[in-house]
């Protein structure tokens, strides 16, 4: 990817050069980040991405496609404005742009959406509206949220988005990303024990945030599949699971990371925890 122009930190810049790889950019995208400046850019670059005519290293940033989105005058690069008193995305704004979102480009091949402070001016309402279009959206459209906490969208939202975190990205601990993997391979293990064996992991509190974070990748990497897209991490782990579970039973079991997550910060009993949440994903799993 061309980065001239931009400046990004080493994971945003590896993370953007491995979708760039891969050929396309996903469909729905957050960008998290307290600089509002920052996301701003990282915004502007994937809609140049997205927009660039160039057949070679794009953005390239000299076509007209990329000069107009830059100078935020491209016919195909929409950044919804509220309409309301509230400030937020009305349910009637929502459904315009999504028969928008199945018109055909003007003057590019992709269509991009920027919703800028996506964390407070999309309601419960408005985005279940928009839950369909980010489930089977139409081909070469994208969508960029911006927002300061992305906990505050909905885990059916989130889910669905590929996550960039700008000034706060987790490198997480190897240790993490194993004990992860162990909690996913004993969701599916015929036996409990494996499972309740690989949650002892959580015990460690220097490490249980990052776990959950690993197993949440896991579960978006397997909705990705499941979805048509590539995995971002374990191929084979994400696919396991993909072959095994629905898009909403994964969907569940990322919101009880959350929640769980959450519970660990209150301070609850890890044993008592760990043996809910084996019950718990043990009833995901098996439920019709």
């Amino acid at each position: 990817m061309n980065f001239e122009g931009f400046e990004f930190d080493q994971n945003t810049r590896a993370t953007l050069n491995a979708l760039d790889s891969r050929g396309r950019m996903p469909h729905a995208i957050i960008i998290e980040s307290q600089d509002g400046e920052a996301a701003q850019k990282l915004a502007a670059l994937l809609s140049m991405y997205a927009v660039c005519g160039s057949e070679g290293s794009r953005p390239c940033g000299v076509c007209p496609n990329c000069v107009k989105a830059k100078n935020r005058a491209h016919p195909d690069i929409n950044y919804p404005k509220v309409k309301n008193k509230s400030q937020t995305y009305d349910v009637d704004s929502m459904r315009e742009i999504i028969e928008d979102a199945y018109i055909k480009p003007n003057d590019a091949a992709a269509k991009v959406y920027v919703f800028e402070k996506a964390d407070s001016r999309f309601t419960a309402i408005t985005q279940n509206t928009f839950l369909k279009l980010f489930e089977e959206p139409p081909e070469n459209v994208c969508f960029i949220l911006i927002c300061e906490n992305a906990q505050r969208l909905l885990v059916t939202i989130r889910s669905r988005c590929t996550v960039f975190r700008l000034g706060g990205e987790i490198s997480l601990d190897e240790s993490a990303v194993q004990a992860a993997e162990k909690i996913a391979e004993g969701i599916t293990a015929a036996r409990e024990y494996e499972l309740m064996l690989a949650f002892r992991a959580l015990g460690d509190k220097d490490l249980y945030e990052q776990i959950f974070i690993a197993l949440k990748q896991i579960f978006r990497d397997s909705l990705a599949i499941l979805s048509g897209a590539e995995p971002l991490g374990n191929a084979q782990l994400a696919g396991k699971l993909a072959a095994r579970f629905t898009k909403m039973k994964l969907i569940n079991m990322i919101e009880l990371c959350d929640s769980s997550a959450l519970q660990i910060k209150q301070n609850v009993n890890i044993n008592l925890l760990t043996t809910r949440l084996c019950g718990e994903f043990r009833r995901i799993s098996w439920q019709r």
